[in-house]
C-alpha cells in the first residue's frame, strides 16, 4: 500500500521509499514533473476540504496533463454531502478526463439538499473514501463499496488516515493508498513510522471493528 504525502520534491527525495507517493493539490504542486519523471507514484486532490478554487484546480490540471505515474485526480466534492458531490462530479469528471487524467469519485455522507445518485463506476478510475463521519467511514457501506471497486479493477484511496491502526484498517478492507496530515506536519517524527506501517503485509485477522 502507498502512503501519499503532500510535500515538495526535495522532501520526496530525502524520504525516498518504495511505498511513498506524492499527493499534490491546487495550492501545492511545484516540480511535480520531476517527481513523475523519477517514476514516483502520485495523485492529485482538489483542496475541497479547505476551500475549492475552480480556476486554481483547472490550472493544476493543465500542468499535470501528460505526466506519467498518476494514480488518480480527485473530482471536486462537497465535504459531508454526497448529493452535492454528485452534481459537481457530473460537471468536473469530463473536464478531468479531457486532460487524460484518471478520475476519482469521492464518497461522502448522504446530504439533505440533494439525493446522492450512487457510484459512477463507468466514469471513474479510482474511489476516494472521504467521509468525515467515522461511523460512516468505518462502516459496512464503505467496506462493501471497496469490495465492489476492487472487483471492477478500480484504485481505492482513503483520506484522513493519521494512525497506525487506521492504516491497518485501510489495508485490511482493500485500500491501495492512504494520506494524512500527521505524516507531513511532523515529518521527521512520524513519516518513517507511517512508511513502515504501510509496508507491512495485509493482516490475516479482521479489523472490521470501529477504529479510533
Amino acid at each position: 500500500m502507498l502512503l501519499l504525502a503532500t510535500q515538495a520534491e526535495p522532501q520526496m527525495l530525502e524520504y525516498a521509499h518504495p511505498h511513498l507517493g506524492r499527493l499534490v493539490q491546487p495550492r501545492h504542486y511545484p516540480r511535480i514533473a520531476e517527481t513523475a519523471r523519477r517514476g514516483i507514484p502520485w495523485a492529485a486532490d482538489n483542496d475541497a476540504f479547505k476551500s475549492f478554487d475552480a480556476a486554481a484546480f483547472e490550472k493544476m490540471l493543465w500542468t499535470l496533463r501528460g505526466l506519467p505515474g498518476c494514480r488518480f485526480v480527485t473530482s471536486p466534492d462537497v465535504v459531508g454531502d454526497a448529493g452535492l458531490t454528485d452534481l459537481l462530479f457530473e460537471e468536473w469528471a469530463p473536464i478531468i478526463a479531457r486532460h487524460d487524467l484518471p478520475v476519482a469519485y469521492v464518497i461522502q455522507e448522504d446530504g439533505c439538499e440533494y439525493e446522492p445518485r450512487g457510484i459512477f463506476w463507468g466514469a471513474i478510475s479510482a474511489l476516494f473514501i472521504g467521509c468525515v463521519n467515522d461511523e460512516e467511514k468505518l462502516g459496512e457501506r464503505i467496506r462493501e463499496l471497496v469490495v465492489e471497486a476492487k472487483r471492477r479493477g478500480k484504485w481505492v484511496h482513503m483520506g484522513r488516515v493519521n494512525s497506525d491502526r487506521r492504516i491497518r484498517y485501510a489495508r485490511e478492507i482493500g485500500c491501495d493508498s492512504v494520506d494524512g496530515t500527521k505524516w507531513v506536519q511532523w515529518r521527521d517524527t512520524h513519516l518513517p513510522s507511517g512508511l513502515e506501517s504501510v509496508s507491512r503485509p495485509r493482516p490475516q485477522v479482521s479489523l472490521f471493528e470501529a477504529v479510533a
